[in-house]
């Protein structure tokens, strides 16, 4: 799927930026109805290495984990504080986290704003298990960790170079040119694994710096019929990355969440959806 000049690492320009590392995730299968995850079939195909170039300034390392994850609560937890730094096993440490996930409910591509510690009870996982609001309670209580709790990165710097990337012309990029890939920032993670997992994260590093989280989540839509779609799913995926990369670099190297984000609010409503996995 991937080019083969994105297929192996290649040697740094020593006068070059330093390279970011993106660690990315995707999930198994669930249900009859999906024996393959889109998120995972996008995610195990992903180079290994961005290069820099006249556009992409800053080298990119992808590393993928090494499965897919079970679309089970309890693995999800007990994966996370492992996946991510500091106990990380990766060197060097991911500087983002980019989890993908399947909305197979949608036709577009998302970007998620924020996820919900609760209201992960209505919806079993592989295993028939939920994860009910007084397991969430113990697990991050209320007094630690807000209910809510958002991306570091400046989604709309992102929607804006994720759009530059596949091609929009339009002067605000509102204006989807024929052929380009429908791309938005969403607030609605879902009420299952993929808004757990973002939840998880999130909090991880909440529990950290608190205001420094470089975790964001991507839904994509059921592309498992079509190897065309897969590619394309591909492609705009690569384009996310590049974005987020220069995103971070924009920033400085350090992502700070901002204390009220104007749209920070927006996903306060719990929703549940069991197309979100």
């Amino acid at each position: 799927m991937p080019p083969s000049s994105y297929a192996a690492r290649q040697p740094l320009d020593e006068e070059g930026e330093k390279p970011v590392t993106v660690l990315v995730t995707g999930f198994g299968p669930f249900l009859q109805k999906f024996p393959k995850n889109s998120s995972w079939e996008i995610a195990s195909s992903l180079p290994a290495l961005i290069p820099s170039s006249p556009t992409n300034k800053t080298p990119i390392h992808i590393h993928i984990h090494h499965e897919p994850i079970r679309v089970a609560y309890a693995s999800v937890l007990t994966l996370v504080p492992k996946l991510l730094p500091p106990a990380s096993p990766l060197r060097p440490l991911p500087d983002i986290i980019l989890h993908i996930g399947l909305a197979a409910g949608r036709n577009y591509f998302a970007l998620e704003q924020a996820s919900q510690g609760r209201g992960y009870g209505k919806i079993p996982d592989v295993d028939g298990q939920s994860f009910e609001d007084d397991a969430a309670e113990k697990e991050f209580p209320a007094k630690q960790y807000p209910v809510q709790l958002t991306t570091s990165f400046d989604t709309d710097y992102v929607l804006a170079r994720w759009k530059a990337n596949l091609g929009y012309t339009s002067a605000d990029g509102r204006t989807r040119v024929e052929g380009c890939p429908d791309v938005r920032i969403s607030y609605d993670a879902g009420n299952f694994l993929c808004g757990f997992i973002y939840y998880n994260s999130l909090a991880h590093y909440f529990n950290i710096k608190e205001d420094e989280r470089p975790v964001v989540f991507l839904h994509v839509p059921d592309l498992s019929g079509s190897e065309e779609k897969l590619r394309q799913g591909w492609e705009i995926t690569v384009g996310l990355i590049k974005a987020l990369v220069e995103s971070r670099r924009k920033a400085g190297g350090r992502l700070v969440s901002a204390v009220a984000r104007k749209n920070g609010d927006t996903a306060a409503e719990v929703q549940t959806d069991n197309n979100f996995v």
